[in-house]
C-alpha cells in the first residue's frame, strides 16, 4: 500500500493539517514539507497519523523528516506547535527519535503526542489564544 498525505489550513488557528493514510513514506513527506511551509507559512501543525503505518518508518527517515522541517523553520513562528495524532504506543515510542532530534537541533518548537485530533486542536488553540 502506498500513502497520501492531505492537507487542510485553519487560517484562524495558522494551523496546518496534514493527514496521512497507509505507508509513511519519507520522500513524500519531505516533499509536502518543503512544498507546504513557504507557500503556507503556518505556525503550527498536525500531522494526524492515526490512518498511517509507520512500520515503514525506519530512524534514518525520521532523521531526514526532522531536517526538511529544519529547512522550512524561517517560514513559521519560532514558537508555534506540533500536534502528534497516533493511535498506538509503539508510534509514540518511535515518534520520540523525531523530537529528540528536533531538541537537538535547537528547535523551540512545542511537541505533543495525542490520540486524537480533537485534543490536539484544542492544545493548538490553547497556544495560538497565549500568543495574541
Amino acid at each position: 500500500m502506498t500513502g497520501t498525505i492531505t492537507v487542510d489550513v485553519v487560517e484562524e488557528l495558522s494551523l496546518s493539517v496534514f493527514a496521512v493514510t497507509g505507508d509513511v513514506l519519507v520522500d513524500e513527506v519531505v516533499r509536502v514539507i518543503r512544498k507546504h511551509f513557504p507557500e503556507h507559512r503556518s505556525d503550527n501543525s498536525l500531522w494526524d497519523l492515526s490512518d498511517a503505518d509507520l512500520s515503514v518508518l525506519a530512524k534514518d527517515g525520521i532523521v531526514r523528516i526532522a531536517e526538511a522541517g529544519r529547512t522550512v523553520e524561517r517560514h513559521r513562528r519560532a514558537d508555534g506547535r506540533t500536534a502528534i495524532v497516533v493511535k498506538r504506543d509503539v508510534e509514540r515510542l518511535l515518534l520520540n527519535i523525531y523530537k529528540a532530534v528536533n531538541e537537538m537541533q535547537g528547535s523551540p518548537r512545542a511537541f505533543r503526542f495525542f490520540d486524537n485530533r480533537d485534543d490536539a486542536i484544542a492544545w493548538i488553540r490553547e497556544g495560538a489564544g497565549a500568543s495574541r
